[in-house]
């Protein structure tokens, strides 16, 4: 049993990669084609990815167990 990961932590894992992913792809795209270049935008955006993905890859390790 002790190779089987939590499916709590294996579901919040993709859900936050998902969310961190899609924030990412939204600066990029801001950035490339928006007309404006809001600051507040893109540290919003830059907080949320990187938080998302921490927590992912945190989680996606736990579920590995390294």
């Amino acid at each position: 049993m002790a190779g089987i990961p939590s499916l709590t932590i294996w579901v919040f894992a993709w859900i936050f990669l998902l969310i961190g992913l899609a924030s990412f792809a939204i600066l990029i795209i801001y950035t490339k084609y928006g007309r404006e270049v809001s600051i507040r935008l893109s540290i919003l955006s830059i907080v949320v990815a990187s938080i998302f993905l921490g927590f992912a890859f945190h989680f996606l390790l736990l579920s590995w167990g390294i």
